[in-house]
């Protein structure tokens, strides 16, 4: 799921507005069949049906920002109106979220075709768009390909480069550049985790640290470690001591500049968390029950329930409970978990949700198994995913 643009994001404090609280469709919205506000913009009634889902619910659910900062609406929603192509891809984004919702098999079918029509004309225009909604587009399909569908066979964020490199940096230097290049952070870290291979965009290298960090500041620096933890793998022997060194330095150097309160300081404080246990795992092959990786999970669980199941923030939650999750020997932290993962669907209902709770209950099992033959855990958890699933972890 992803981000919106960091800089927009507003300072969390310990009072909670009312925006940001989330409430799930209800039978009654979900049974209009044709949006007034659409048909009156000339907009065909299916399309309009589709629009109007993703612009009063979907686009909530993967927005790290509240309502009223939306950057998907501010930045992505005017461009639908020009772009048959981005149109397209939001409507098959919103058809396969309704057909869940509604169990609806013809609008799984809908979700195909207008996915179908996206990559066709992206493919006929990607030359002679403007570069903004080529990569929008891109985006959009690399969200739904992670939420909705597994095995596309597309890598999309190899489009998102070529767009990137094309266009030149000054075509980025504006809002809805800012926020699709940090929508393409997000996704390219947490990629290259799920595959335990370099980020193909590496956007976030050059990040700088700075003396005062906003939390979600510092979640966009956060990508680009794990990024470079993913690179750790395809160093040779001699740099990676170093390297690995480097990063534990800075994870510890990140932890005094954030403060420990608000969703948005809580959940940069679990992606830290989650950041040690995973850079340990490339590093050195340790996780739990070393009593480091159990004190790490424990604590990155700690900071992501004290986020309500309600908060955009809890949209790119995945990969820290599962990093976390996955190291947890504890039983009743296991129920925390379960709960929770439950608590994140009924809100939600985002297919990635299920697969998640399936891939950590699945390596409970192959972890407790380990252990209780070898009395130690070598299981790398993203390994043995790619292992049983012949894909990667659905860690977005």
């Amino acid at each position: 799921m992803g981000p919106h643009q960091a800089d927009q994001a507003p300072k969390q404090s310990r009072k909670r507005k009312a925006s940001t609280t989330l409430t799930r469709p209800t039978p009654q919205h979900l049974a209009v069949p044709v949006p007034p506000r659409a048909m009156s913009n000339g907009i065909p009634p299916h399309y309009a049906y589709l629009l109007d889902h993703w612009s009063t619910t979907l686009a909530s659910f993967i927005t790290m920002a509240p309502t009223a900062q939306n950057p998907f609406h501010t930045c992505i929603t005017p461009m639908i109106a020009h772009s048959p192509s981005l149109r397209s891809a939001v409507c098959s984004m919103a058809a396969h979220h309704l057909g869940i919702l509604r169990a609806d098999p013809s609008l799984l079918n809908s979700a195909t075709r207008h996915q179908i029509d996206a990559v066709s004309s992206l493919r006929n225009t990607i030359g002679t768009e403007n570069p903004l909604v080529s990569l929008a587009i891109i985006m959009i399909l690399q969200i739904t390909d992670r939420l909705f569908t597994t095995n596309s066979g597309v890598n999309h964020l190899k489009g998102a480069r070529v767009v990137i490199e094309r266009a030149g940096p000054r075509t980025w230097n504006c809002d809805v550049g800012v926020f699709l290049l940090s929508l393409c952070c997000y996704h390219d870290a947490v990629v290259s985790v799920a595959g335990r291979t370099p980020p193909i965009l590496g956007l976030g290298d050059n990040v700088s640290y700075l003396e005062r960090l906003e939390p979600m500041q510092g979640l966009k620096i956060l990508w680009a470690i794990i990024g470079q933890i993913s690179s750790m793998g395809s160093q040779e022997e001699g740099l990676l001591d170093n390297q690995g060194t480097a990063i534990e330095h800075n994870l510890r150097d990140l932890d005094i500049y954030v403060s420990h309160e608000g969703d948005a300081a809580h959940t940069f404080h679990a992606y830290k968390e989650a950041a040690y246990i995973y850079l340990h795992r490339v590093w050195h092959n340790v996780g739990s029950p070393h009593p480091a990786t159990l004190k790490h999970a424990r604590d990155c669980l700690r900071h992501l329930f004290q986020v309500p199941v309600s908060s955009p923030l809890v949209s790119v939650h995945p990969w820290p409970f599962w990093t976390a999750a996955c190291e947890t020997i504890d039983s009743k932290l296991r129920g925390l978990v379960r709960d929770r993962l439950k608590a994140m669907y009924e809100l939600r209902h985002l297919p990635s949700l299920k697969r998640l709770e399936q891939d950590i209950e699945d390596i409970w099992k192959i972890k407790d198994e380990e252990r209780t033959v070898t009395g130690i855990d070598r299981v790398d958890c993203v390994q043995a995913i790619l292992a049983i699933r012949n894909r990667g972890a659905d860690l977005v």
